[in-house]
């Protein structure tokens, strides 16, 4: 069976564009290859106590506890402020002015026992905060607290009777809404995990998007598309990569699962909208960081010159990997923020001390991720074939990848067990690269076919290859 190659939809077009915009605080690729360094504001923790810490672009010590925080704190950078959200036992975000960190700019509440998870900023006197405890999606303005309003999210709660929303990203007008639907009366059993659409001019409800990852723990966009990475339950390997194009309102499929990762997946970070890098657990909960290639389904071996205990974050800045490094016990002078090159994966830097263990990073750069060509010739396929296909077998679409190593005429078919062309997924030029097409089981006249097995044939000049699918309706 020739290997499964995997890749974000649309990407071709995206390819051609001369500018991809990218709502991504944490990553930045600079086109002309100059990767301007930016300050880092860090979260720190210990687990019992928290704190801040800073590092200046081009630094190689931290200012450290600079602020108390809680000990379970996320951060956010946007619009020239910074977000501390404090989560499970204060409930509350700070708001700092990067100017000085150590005085907060107002300090608000957002309920007692709500839990907030983030917040996004939609304009100098509106933001959205999600809140676990909650079925409530808060409307506040940023500058002093003030509560607007909120969004019911209640019909998407679970058995537990919340929907457990937790992370968002913005595209144009939408806001998207990442609900884990864990069940806490049965110790937080993952149920379908869903993406809320939240319409920033009505503040309303305007859609949903089932997702086929459960307990999704980081949530990037990437122009129009969503990247979703997911853990499922701990040790079932049922967890991945998911991608949703924004413009279908739908999922496009899982690019790489926990199988091809080799264990939990628990974070994700992206320096382009192609490649990656992501924190995985083994059975011992033993952690690793791994580059991933969503182009072409690859996963590296994991980046030398870390602990092996726990890796709290991870974030990208221009050519720069940052890891957030817990140490381990046999190990713990290992602890602090490790800086890699985030092409070579080589140790640049650390551990950089930064007061109580690393916990949150962010990057004080809201500029964004570009695909660029040049990204993509790096990772251009040897040979022209197609790849397992996604779910399989399906029952509503299956996503099936593909690569070109060639220039050309492209096609890419569906044939039934009698040899007949029964659905046309692909005919056009293709350049060089990964792509995927995405098949609902319906033939060229738009009826669904039968149950049963199916072939799909990729044809270039002088090459074919083939996978077999299964629909089960």
């Amino acid at each position: 069976m020739p290997r499964s190659f995997t890749y974000v939809n649309g990407v071709q077009n995206t390819m051609r564009r001369a500018h991809l915009t990218i709502c991504l605080a944490l990553a930045l690729l600079c086109t002309n290859g100059a990767h301007a360094q930016s300050d880092l504001f860090i979260l720190t923790s210990d687990f019992s106590t928290g704190s801040t810490a800073f590092l200046p672009a081009d630094a190689t010590m931290a200012q450290v506890n600079l602020l108390g925080i809680h000990s379970d704190a996320v951060g956010h950078f946007q619009e020239g402020r910074l977000y501390v959200i404090n989560r499970l036992g204060q409930d509350n975000i700070i708001v700092l002015d990067p100017a000085d960190l150590t005085t907060p700019l107002t300090q608000f509440s957002v309920g007692n026992g709500s839990n907030p998870r983030d917040i996004e900023i939609l304009a100098e006197d509106k933001a959205y905060v999600t809140r676990y405890a909650s079925t409530d999606l808060l409307i506040v303005d940023p500058r002093d607290g003030t509560e607007l309003g909120s969004v019911d999210l209640s019909a998407y709660a679970d058995d537990d009777g919340l929907p457990e929303m937790d992370q968002m990203v913005r595209v144009g007008n939408h806001v998207y809404v990442s609900c884990q639907r864990l069940d806490r009366n049965a110790a937080f059993t993952p149920g379908e995990a869903v993406l809320v659409v939240i319409d920033i001019t009505s503040d309303s409800v305007s859609d949903d998007i089932a997702l086929s990852v459960t307990n999704p723990n980081t949530v990037l966009v990437a122009g129009e598309q969503i990247y979703v990475s997911a853990s499922a339950g701990f040790g079932d390997r049922a967890g991945g990569i998911e991608i949703v194009d924004t413009r279908t309102a739908a999922s496009t499929g899982i690019a790489i699962t926990e199988q091809q990762l080799g264990g939990d997946l628990s974070l994700l970070a992206l320096r382009t909208s192609n490649a990656g890098f992501a924190v995985i657990l083994d059975d011992n909960f033993a952690n690793s960081l791994v580059p991933v290639n969503l182009a072409t389904g690859i996963v590296g071996p994991p980046v030398e010159g870390l602990s092996g205990g726990f890796l709290a974050a991870i974030a990208i800045d221009g050519n720069r990997l940052l890891v957030g490094d817990h140490g381990s016990f046999s190990d713990p002078a290992s602890a602090g923020l490790k800086i890699f090159d985030a092409t070579t994966g080589v140790l640049l830097s650390g551990p950089i001390d930064t007061g109580l263990p690393p916990f949150g990073i962010v990057v004080m750069n809201t500029a964004p991720i570009t695909a660029v060509r040049e990204e993509q010739s790096t990772v251009l396929p040897r040979d022209t074939r197609v790849g397992d296909g996604y779910p399989n077998p399906f029952n509503a679409t299956i996503r099936v990848p593909f690569a070109v190593s060639v220039e050309g005429a492209v096609g890419m078919h569906v044939y039934d067990l009698l040899g007949r062309r029964l659905r046309s997924l692909v005919s056009q030029h293709l350049g060089p690269g990964g792509y995927s097409a995405t098949w609902d089981g319906t033939d060229d006249t738009g009826q669904t076919v039968a149950n049963g097995a199916y072939f799909v044939r990729l044809h270039t000049a002088g090459n074919h290859s083939m996978t077999k699918v299964m629909l089960l309706k």
